[in-house]
């Protein structure tokens, strides 16, 4: 049977506190080492309710990332933050990368506040990287894939697995809405290839069109949204491991885990991988208290799965 693991990529929301100390520092009403405590009172909350939860890796959540673009735009030579953008039908916003007119380069890998390896176990941790096609896609003027992969994304992924990184997912949200063309993804995620394990995320879309396509990628697994990605068009049986994205990231109803259990099971006997359970993007789309109730459900149902081994 293949294995089962469960966790949560991607941006995670901050608390209250959190969120009203960077706006108290905006207006001069607190210092940066004040939200810097909060901030790591907030991670330390993350990974307690990642460790409680059972989850198999754990992520940092992204704490200081406004948006899964803008730390590569403000750190990278030859991007900038773009204008104000609405991502997908989401209620949240993006700076759309932007060239500044050299070729775009990553000269200094992305450390702490923005990945905290040293506060994760080696070898157990999750990374959430922008697909360097998504970032060319939603560009605010023209951006090569290609350049992107080579020039930034795998310098920051060299850089995670020197760091005890044990995968890397990749956001792609660039696929849906027809006139696919796969050419430039793949030929982007052949310049990522070999420091790590590389996951393909589709997330808040239906990925049903492209998935005989996706599939022949070469990443070691693909995630897919199943709150709008009909089962029925996964390709059978699965080649890769299968992200499941089985916990809404933007409903704040919570999961019954026997049901994401069930389901589980099901799709469990489509695979030839392994079964990773996932939320279906990030969980910053709900407020922090539903997040962490989540965490919990998602761990509950991976529980109820392997128990069942």
């Amino acid at each position: 049977m293949p294995e089962i693991k469960a966790y949560a990529p991607g941006i995670y929301p901050r608390s209250e506190e959190l969120v009203q100390a960077t706006r108290d520092l905006d207006r001069g009403r607190t210092t940066r080492e004040a939200v810097e405590r909060q901030r790591q009172r907030d991670l330390a909350s993350l990974l307690r309710a990642q460790e409680e939860a059972g989850l198999d890796y754990l992520s940092d959540g992204l704490l200081v990332w406004q948006d899964i673009f803008r730390p590569f735009c403000e750190a990278a030579r030859g991007l900038e933050p773009g204008p104000l953008t609405r991502f997908l039908n989401t209620n949240t916003f993006y700076r759309a990368p932007a060239a500044t007119g050299e070729p775009p380069t990553l000269e200094g890998p992305l450390g702490p506040p923005y990945f905290e390896a040293e506060r994760l176990s080696r070898g157990r941790w999750v990374a959430t990287l922008p697909s360097p096609h998504a970032m060319a896609a939603f560009a605010a003027d023209g951006l090569d894939a290609g350049e992107l992969a080579r020039r930034v994304i795998r310098p920051q992924i060299e850089w995670l697995a020197e760091n005890g990184c044990a995968l890397v997912v990749l956001q792609e949200a660039a696929l849906f809405g027809g006139n696919i063309d796969l050419q430039p993804l793949g030929a982007a995620l052949e310049e990522l290839a070999g420091p790590l394990p590389l996951a393909l995320q589709l997330p808040f879309g239906d990925a049903g069109e492209a998935l005989g396509e996706l599939v022949e990628l070469n990443v070691e697994a693909i995630g897919v949204d199943f709150y709008s990605t009909d089962v029925e068009a996964l390709p059978r049986p699965f080649p890769k491991a299968l992200l499941a994205g089985v916990i809404d990231a933007r409903n704040s109803l919570l999961e019954d885990p026997r049901e994401v259990a069930k389901f589980g099971r099901a799709l469990l006997a489509e695979l030839e991988g392994e079964l990773h359970l996932v939320p279906n993007g990030d969980l910053q789309f709900v407020p922090e208290g539903i997040a962490r109730q989540k965490l919990a459900r998602l761990g509950e149902a991976a529980r109820i799965l392997k128990e069942e081994r």
